[in-house]
């Protein structure tokens, strides 16, 4: 036996005490228990130090000391301990069986920790558990039988873990259970019928696991109910009439449901309803005129859906109603005039319906309005003067209308507002002034009206405008002098505007992604100065009056991708330092008088069909066919300023140099790494003691791993920052070890790196991010210790040697992973606080478990954004970085987006994102975008070994392409965020059986530019 553990274990320390103790006669039963639950979990934050036992007595008469340990509470008649919360200390283990013997306990909380595993039953065996929360865990399997002891249970959340299998038919045995979350794991199958016989039940949550089956009618007899929660599921048929039974009802959601059929009219005997929330189904037919009758109804949301009809008149007598979606539906009628003069209307949202009429006069009179949107309906008349008089009002959305007459000027003063799209309408009069002193407006889209005048000056000044689109308007009038210096302005559209005079000089413009000033009358050179918009990428003069030469300075502008200067009247030479130019990816200078010759050495500019290039008549050149004179400049061309050029041998001789030096110290290395580095691992044991710091209970030591690694090891992988071996301890577990790279010296700045990765890991919790066990370190090397993970990483998968076909060849699995992997992603962005970027997604840091499940890994340069950061260093790998990084430096999550973008494509093409048959270079993206443009291009793209040649899977494989170049939009505005992502791959899932890869995620309202549906949240 060891002697240490012998005399210091918690439970034979209490042993000794209590037999020297003359105070204590009988054995504390709570104090054994106590320790022993200490003893068996992990406690990576040391969160219980205070359960000390060489403390734990006191004089009699006075409460025992464990009575003021953290997290527990006694009785103060009885000194029996009731409450225990554990809650949100990064725990994780098992809960002892020891744990039966705190008999009194009436409170036990678990949420929030790192427990998997079964539910332990020894929990069960405390008969006077009121409360029991275990919610934001990893427990998994089948619920544990043996619940149904708790006959004193009130209280059960277990919201958020991994339960599979049927639900548990054993809860109806708890009569006085008042609270049931089971929301939020993998239970299936139907909701049993007998979870209508709860006789004190009033909250249900069974939302976001994979039920199907029809919703029973037996819940309808449960008449206590106040709460239901049973959205994100797969039901079958629609919604119970019995639910009109439920008197008590205050909050109703079965959102994202596959609900069909019509709405139940007797729903409007639920006259205590507050919360409705139907939206994302399938439900077809009107709303209910009687749906009127629910007069305390706050929220109402039927939106995402088939309904047809008027919207009851009645509504206008709902004084209670706060929020009214109906978005998205088939609705048709006026907007009863009623709803403008609900004393609490926030949130009015008709968007994508055939509605008619006139918006309410009196809507936003109550002071209380807070977004509109009635876009995408056939709304005549004037926009009301008073939507933001009471200054709350952030978004106004009514685009695709027939609204006429002038933008209200009161707008001007409405401080709160941020977005604005009143385009596609009949609005006339010129643009009220005041609208650039708005400090929070962003968004501001005012086309294809009929407005005229001058465009206010003010817009230049404005503080956080980033998009402004004024074209297709008959302004006739000059571009303000300062319409570039707005500090964040991003993308400004006035194409055919009638606009004139010259373009102003471009200083400021350096946020700039997008001009477009195509189809006007404006004259003069192009500004010398566009090289201030080091972020351009879209540049668009077309058809106007320009005069003088092409600026040099567009060749330097480093993500320009597209310029089109066409039908003007420009003249001198090309110039000829777009050969540098490796983003440019369409140049339209038609229809102009330029000279001389069409450059040539560059891809980009013999790829471009001739048209980009017609109506010069003075152009020559290989792509239009027509042989340039040898002797001097051709007749007419202009010297265009050149920057001075290396000579081509020395470059020559610099990367053959270079090339050499690198190949010797590779081999080198390589000759001397397996002789040397062996030894690393003892000599490492010589510069301090060796501590483990576990993120979970482990069944081994620092010690056993570094034994491990100096017997045998096996390398695994190489990164930046060091190398990863497969490790089998004692116990038979594997493990993998990633140990940085000895003393070089970058060591320090790369051990950062791991540090950084300890970080981040530590405290993430998701089936799709590899896990993290634990860190090793003594003074001069770090080790981290991951889950091993035996089917090696998607790079392995897709470009390996030794891949397996049958894997490759299989499109529900290459699915299955570029699930998994947005699922991994949307979670770091949409559900960590502060938000994680990881900064260099790539196959070779996805790695896959036994069952193909993706994890994503290396988290070496990953980030937290708590604010607006750039980095001094570029971090990411080449060809995954996005275009506008390497320059900005800016962290966000649009970067990472990007990258799984170009994932995606090798997923679907099976090539590497950089290879030698894109063209010097170039990457898979602009491959890909190459071969889209071409007569059958997509049949080199798609990889026929992952099933391309079916009919059916290309399909599928289609939809994915075109989510991998929205990822991978040269403006990052366009690119969708991670949850819209996941929400158009589970819209893309094949017909095939798909493992469960998990996860729920819908969007966040804009997908490359366009307004859609922002997400419902549980309203509490």
């Amino acid at each position: 036996m060891n002697i240490s553990f012998f005399f210091f274990h918690p439970i034979v320390l209490i042993l000794m005490l209590i037999t020297s103790s003359p105070v204590l006669s009988a054995p504390p039963l709570q104090l054994i228990s106590l320790l022993s639950i200490k003893s068996s979990l992990k406690d990576p934050l040391n969160s219980l130090h205070d359960w000390d036992p060489s403390t734990a007595f006191s004089r009699p008469g006075f409460q025992p000391i464990w009575c003021s340990w953290s997290g527990i509470k006694c009785d103060p008649r009885t000194n029996q301990v009731t409450t225990l919360d554990l809650s949100g200390r990064n725990l994780s283990g098992t809960i002892p069986t020891h744990i039966k013997y705190l008999f009194h306990l009436q409170h036990l909380n678990l949420s929030r920790n790192s427990f998997d595993g079964p539910l332990q039953a020894a929990i069960f065996e405390l008969p006077n558990l009121i409360t029991l929360d275990i919610n934001h865990n990893l427990f998994n399997s089948s619920f544990s039988p043996g619940i149904s002891k708790l006959k004193s249970l009130k209280f059960l959340d277990a919201y958020s873990n991994s339960f599979t299998g049927p639900l548990p038919e054993e809860l109806v045995y708890l009569g006085n259970l008042e609270f049931l979350n089971l929301g939020g794991s993998y239970f299936e199958g139907e909701i049993p019928s007998s979870y209508g016989k709860f006789s004190k039940l009033k909250s249900l949550y069974l939302q976001g696991n994979s039920l199907t089956g029809r919703i029973p009618v037996e819940l309808g007899f449960s008449n206590q109910l106040e709460h239901i929660e049973l959205g994100y599921n797969s039901f079958t048929g629609g919604l119970p009439v019995e639910f009109s039974r439920l008197s008590n009802l205050l909050y109703l959601d079965v959102s994202s449901g596959n609900l069909s059929g019509n709405l139940p009219a007797e729903l409007g005997k639920l006259q205590k309803l507050e919360i409705l929330l139907l939206f994302k189904n399938n439900l077809s037919g009107s709303i209910p005129a009687s749906w009127a009758q629910m007069v305390s109804v706050q929220v109402l949301d039927l939106s995402d859906n088939s309904l047809t009809g008027e919207i009851p008149s009645g509504f206008s007598g709902l004084k209670a109603l706060n929020t009214l979606s109906l978005m998205n539906n088939k609705l048709t009628g006026e907007i009863p005039q009623g709803i403008g003069e609900l004393p609490d209307l926030e949130i009015l949202s008709l968007w994508n319906n055939s509605l008619s009429g006139i918006l309410p006069n009196k809507l936003g009179s109550n002071s209380k309005l807070q977004k509109l949107d009635v876009s995408s309906n056939s709304l005549s008349g004037p926009i009301p003067p008073n939507l933001c008089l009471g200054n709350k009002l952030t978004k106004l959305m009514l685009f695709s209308n027939q609204f006429v007459g002038e933008i209200p000027s009161s707008l001007t003063n409405c401080t709160a507002l941020y977005r604005v799209r009143v385009q596609n309408n009949n609005l006339n009069g010129s643009i009220p002034l005041g609208f650039g002193s708005l400090p929070n407006l962003t968004f501001f889209e005012l086309s294809k009206n009929k407005l005229s005048g001058p465009i206010p000056k003010d817009l230049g000044n404005a503080v956080k405008l980033e998009f402004l689109n004024i074209s297709q308007n008959p302004f006739n009038s000059e571009l303000p002098s300062n319409i570039w210096s707005a500090p964040s302005f991003q993308v400004f559209s006035a194409s055919y505007s009638n606009l004139n005079g010259k373009i102003p000089d471009f200083i400021g413009c350096a946020n700039f992604y997008r001009i477009e000033l195509d189809g006007n009358n404006l004259s003069g050179s192009i500004p010398w100065d566009i090289g201030h918009c080091e972020k351009l990428i879209t540049l668009n003069l077309r058809r106007n009056s320009l005069t003088g030469i092409i600026p040099w300075e567009i060749s330097t502008l480093p993500s320009i991708t597209d310029v089109d200067l066409s039908d003007n009247f420009l003249t001198g030479a090309i110039p000829s330092n777009f050969n540098n130019c490796s983003t440019l990816e369409n140049f339209n200078v038609s229809y102009n008088q330029l000279t001389g010759p069409v450059p040539t050495s560059s891809l980009v500019f013999s790829s471009l069909h001739p048209s980009s290039f017609i109506g010069n008549e003075g152009l020559c050149g290989r792509v239009l066919k027509k042989p340039c004179r040898t002797d001097g400049l051709t007749a007419g061309a202009v010297e265009v300023r050149q920057q001075p050029k290396k000579t081509a041998g020395a470059i020559v001789w610099i990367t053959a140099a270079a090339f050499g030096i690198g190949l010797f110290i590779l081999i080198a290395g390589t000759r001397c790494f397996q002789a040397t580095y062996g030894r690393k691992f003892s000599n490492d044991r010589d510069v301090g003691p060796w501590k483990l710091t576990a993120f979970q209970r482990l069944n081994f030591t620092a010690d056993d791993v570094l034994e491990c690694l100096n017997m045998t090891y096996k390398i695994i992988g190489m990164g930046s920052t060091g190398t990863v071996y497969k490790a089998e301890m004692p116990g038979g577990e594997i493990i993998a070890a990633k140990k940085l790279w000895g003393k070089h010296k970058d060591t320090i700045r790369k051990r950062r790196g791991v540090l950084a990765e300890v970080d981040v890991l530590g405290n993430v919790r998701h089936r799709n991010i590899v896990r993290l066990l634990g860190c090793c370190s003594n003074n001069q090397c770090t080790m981290l210790l991951y889950e091993y993970m035996p089917n090696g990483s998607l790079d392995d998968l897709l470009h390996g040697k030794n891949k397996c076909d049958n894997l490759v060849a299989n499109w529900v699995i290459r699915y299955k992973i570029a699930l998994g992997v947005a699922h991994g992603i949307c979670y770091l962005h949409h559900d960590c606080d502060p938000v994680i970027v990881h900064r260099d997604l790539k196959p070779s840091n996805i790695l896959l478990d036994a069952e193909m499940e993706a994890r994503v890994a290396d988290f070496g340069v990953a980030k937290l954004i708590q604010s607006d950061e750039s980095m001094s260093v570029i971090a990411g790998s080449y060809g995954y970085i996005a275009p506008e990084y390497a320059y900005t430096l800016q962290v966000d999550e649009k970067s990472d987006i990007y990258s799984y973008g170009v994932v995606l494509m090798e997923i679907l093409t099976g090539k590497r994102s950089v290879d030698p048959e894109f063209g010097d270079g170039n990457s898979i993206v602009d491959w890909v975008k190459l071969k889209i443009k071409t007569k059958n291009g997509l049949n080199d793209v798609l990889d026929k070994n992952a099933g391309a040649s079916c009919a059916s899977v290309r399909e599928e494989m289609m939809l994915l392409l075109r989510v991998a170049l929205l990822c991978t939009s040269r403006n990052p505005a366009d690119r969708p965020s991670m949850r819209d992502v996941v929400s158009m791959l589970h819209e893309a899932k094949p017909k095939r059986k798909l493992p469960d890869s998990g996860g729920r995620a819908v969007g966040d309202g804009v997908i490359n530019g366009q307004d859609f549906p922002e997400p419902q949240k549980p309203l509490v």
